[in-house]
């Protein structure tokens, strides 16, 4: 089973991945981060991503289990407000690739805005904080609008503190265990 795991930035992401590595053994971990302007695509980042993705879809009939950090249910999220294209054009491709989907689970870590205080802006997002309601509102959305048939949402948040709940009860919900 390969697992995608995805979020806004600063949602816990790396720690659920390591927590995975941790109990679970070796994984191959990718992570997807921003598109690169190369110059076989003559600037075009959604080629590009279009082209990572389909990548992405391609390892889904590799045996050895995959996490990925990141795919192309965040694409939807951050290509119109970052990018200035449609991202909607990767729910096209997972219908391509819709018999690989079986194989995959989708995690969508979620926080809790109205009690959370444990986000610090470390600079490198794509957004602004002020942005992280919108764009979680957005990942809710490809999250339901996405194939993949095996999809749990998980929140970070402990409503009581306020702060991340502890990485083992993130990943025994995320993970069904």
């Amino acid at each position: 089973m390969h697992t995608i795991i995805e979020g806004v930035d600063g949602v816990g992401k790396d720690s659920l991945v390591r927590s995975m590595l941790d109990t679970e053994g070796y994984r191959v971990v990718i992570h997807y981060s921003k598109p690169l302007a190369l110059d076989v695509y003559q600037g075009s980042l959604r080629r590009y991503q279009e082209d990572s993705f389909r990548g992405l879809f391609g390892l889904l009939l590799a045996d050895t289990p995959i996490i990925f950090n990141r795919s192309h249910v965040g694409e939807f999220v951050y290509a119109p407000r970052y990018r200035s294209y449609a991202g909607d054009y990767v729910f096209e491709l997972e219908r391509e690739y819709l018999d690989l989907l079986g194989r995959v689970r989708l995690i969508l870590l979620v926080e809790d805005f109205e009690h959370s205080f444990h986000f610090t802006d470390d600079g490198e997002s794509l957004g602004t904080p002020s942005a992280r309601r919108g764009e979680q509102a957005s990942f809710l959305e490809a999250f339901e609008l996405s194939s993949i048939p095996l999809k749990r949402k998980v929140c970070v948040t402990d409503t009581s503190t306020g702060r991340f709940r502890h990485i083992d009860d993130i990943r025994r919900e995320a993970l069904g265990e």
